[in-house]
């Protein structure tokens, strides 16, 4: 299995739920360009992530089951469009796909993030983040600044809050490139998580020819981290 993160997270977030995944399986977790130990490029463009995902696949044994987290689902939808010979099984977690006007993201927020960068300011971007694309609330946005991850987020990783933001505008859940993704797809949802995610999960799965919906009770869009167990028991029973 090779995993493709979401907004904010480096590899090394994986490491409690690969454990549970890796029972009868080999896991690959992909640090993202700029995350982790994996290095960057100015010239960012989403697609130069779908090639890396595609790079990646080519170099692993097949065959392979893919599990994309956020914008990490994006890439991976996106890939599995393009029906890689070595591709088994897709696992997307709540891609922050919105096809009502009011719950989409802000045309020009990847440059208004890439601009408070240029100066410097990279707590204002990650919080710039957080309050237009999930629509972090204020009170949970304090309780995050006042976390042990918030110092470690804003150091090694706001310089990429550009780039999730770029390929969530990027992609419209077209129901055409959906239709190509024809492997046997699982679509989790936080069974707490807003209206918005779980409109846009829906109308997700019903695009895709081969796909289900499961949602993983009192889970936001962290499970992997909050609830570990729970998440690797709704991935590992669909892959067996």
């Amino acid at each position: 299995m090779l995993i493709v993160s979401g907004a904010l997270f480096a590899a090394k977030l994986w490491t409690n739920v690969v454990q549970q995944l890796s029972t009868d399986r080999c896991v690959y977790v992909l640090d993202r360009r700029g995350r982790g130990k994996s290095a960057d490029n100015p010239a960012y463009a989403p697609e130069r992530e779908v090639e890396d995902v595609l790079a990646v696949l080519r170099a692993i044994p097949g065959p392979i089951d893919l599990l994309g987290h956020s914008s990490g689902a994006i890439l991976s939808l996106q890939v599995a469009a393009l029906q890689p010979d070595k591709l088994e099984r897709l696992v997307v977690y709540e891609p922050p796909v919105f096809f009502a006007a009011a719950d989409r993201i802000a045309e020009d927020l990847p440059e208004r993030l890439e601009a408070l960068l240029a100066k410097g300011e990279r707590g204002a971007a990650v919080e710039t983040f957080f309050r237009e694309g999930p629509k972090t609330s204020e009170s949970e946005l304090r309780a995050r600044q006042s976390g042990p991850a918030w110092a470690e987020m804003v150091s090694a990783l706001a310089h990429t809050v550009p780039y999730d933001s770029r390929i969530q505008r990027s992609f419209s859940g077209d129901a055409a490139e959906l239709a190509r993704v024809r492997i046997p797809t699982l679509m989790l949802l936080g069974g707490a998580s807003p209206q918005r995610m779980r409109s846009g999960a829906e109308t997700i799965t019903a695009r895709l020819p081969n796909a289900r919906l499961v949602e993983l009770d009192g889970q936001q869009h962290t499970a992997m981290l909050l609830a570990p167990a729970a998440f690797a028991a709704a991935v590992n029973a669909f892959l067996s």
